[in-house]
């Protein structure tokens, strides 16, 4: 082929490269997320990092401590604690259908704030009030901007696309036997379970790993995950974080049972990292 001909196919493929490009730089995230895994108290150092993130002296943290029946107790609770660490504003928002979270007021009221905490309770509540709405269409956009979002328990649980529900039996590693919903997705590529060596869930955390083939990860009370936009995760706080990395595991067919090899198992403790969007 001659080389005129090479020049013009190249600057003709140009607009399809520069497209593709366009299509990734469009799906970067620039937020941070800080995943405690439950537990009283709650990390220091993992909350002041979550107040610096949204801005130090002018952090703007919008609490939503909808997960919990006592949830205007909790929300008064935040906001004195995050008050505490130096935010700017802190203000509980209780939104308490989905209703609300689909009002004009509610999402002008979100709009000017920079970070966003959930606290803890039951995460399926957080679901009922949020899915598909407006408002968690705001949050997941402000995070792709830059928000911060953090989240205990329950609100640790809602983080990933693919959420426990804290219903099953956990006591067989068989298909459907942990049961799971439509979590908020601020991150699509693990699964987040808390509270969990001292509640001993590794088995219902294993068998939705090898159900979806997706990363595994089991964080402790008083332990946090901070999830950077580069998709790394350090571990803050007392106890430790496990991840179930099936990367490079080998799945062998079954009707009901779970099987897979090759799983990697890891334990990390604070100021030690892993990779998650590389995965």
């Amino acid at each position: 082929m001659c080389k005129s001909r090479l020049i013009f196919i190249f600057w003709l493929m140009v607009p399809i490269i520069l497209s593709g490009c366009r299509h990734s730089s469009s799906d970067k995230v620039e937020g941070h997320l800080m995943i405690i895994g439950g537990g009283s108290p709650r990390p220091v150092i993992a909350m002041q990092k979550f107040v610096e993130l949204a801005g130090g002296p002018q952090a703007r943290i919008g609490i939503i401590p909808m997960a919990s029946e006592m949830y205007r107790e909790n929300g008064q609770n935040y906001q004195k604690e995050f008050q505490a660490l130096g935010a700017k504003k802190a203000r509980a928002f209780y939104i308490i259908d989905n209703q609300s979270a689909n009002s004009d007021s509610t999402i002008d009221s979100l709009n000017s704030y920079t970070g966003f905490f959930f606290g803890g309770g039951d995460q399926n509540r957080l679901v009922t009030i949020f899915k598909h709405s407006r408002a968690l269409q705001l949050l997941q956009q402000k995070y792709k901007e830059g928000a911060v979002l953090g989240g205990t328990s329950a609100g640790a649980a809602i983080m990933s696309k693919i959420m426990i529900t804290g219903e099953g039996n956990w006591s067989v590693l068989k298909k459907d036997s942990t049961d799971f919903d439509e979590g908020f997705g601020f991150i699509s590529e693990v699964i987040i379970d808390q509270h969990f060596t001292q509640r001993e869930r590794f088995n219902r955390l294993l068998s939705l790993v090898i159900q979806h083939r997706l990363m595994g990860i089991g964080i402790d009370e008083r332990t946090a995950i901070w999830v950077k936009p580069t998709g790394e995760a350090e571990v803050i706080g007392e106890c430790g974080v496990v991840v179930l990395d099936p990367h490079a595991a080998a799945y062998s067919h079954s009707e009901n049972w779970l099987s897979a090899k090759n799983i990697r198992l890891s334990i990390y403790t604070a100021g030690e990292s892993f990779s998650i969007r590389s995965y």
